[in-house]
């Protein structure tokens, strides 16, 4: 992982903000290098549905989709869905943005009892956004849950 600066700063702005999804693949590869060995499916940070429509992709999708094309041998998973459309985190306190995401997500496929969950997102602040995918995919059964970013933000 990354820090969330500089050029991987720059290119993931560039990848979310201003529809460069060529990006995508080349993330993925810093992605693939800190896969967890037990891992059975793949999970993108899911937008609410207005997000995906303003902004035109999911940026995390893309990550996830070219994560699973490296032959990961985990299955690539969609049911994760945010319910709830929620204010932007950019900005909120750690506390802030927990609340905010509370109840926003939900796990709208069949049971993962058993499984081993990597949620994919692209940049990581306090955490609040991971913790929210992997409480709805416990909530489904998984027995363990692990998120990836490619950049970490520095916390002031």
């Amino acid at each position: 992982m990354a820090a969330f600066e500089g050029p991987v700063r720059e290119a993931i702005h560039l990848f979310k903000y201003r529809r460069s999804r060529h990006f995508a693949e080349p993330l993925a590869t810093l992605l693939s290098v800190v896969v967890p060995a037990r891992v059975d499916a793949v999970v993108a940070v899911p937008m609410h549905p207005n997000k995906i429509r303003e902004r035109g992709y999911n940026q995390a999708e893309l990550l996830c989709d070219q994560l699973a094309a490296r032959g990961l041998g985990a299955e690539r998973l969609r049911s994760l869905r945010k319910i709830r459309d929620t204010q932007p985190q950019v900005g909120l306190t750690g506390v802030g943005r927990r609340e905010n995401l509370r109840g926003a997500f939900s796990w709208q496929g069949a049971s993962l009892a058993d499984r081993h969950i990597l949620v994919v997102d692209d940049v990581c602040t306090t955490g609040a956004t991971l913790d929210a995918c992997a409480s709805a995919l416990k909530a489904a059964g998984a027995i363990s849950v692990v998120g990836i970013v490619v950049a970490r933000a520095r916390r002031n």
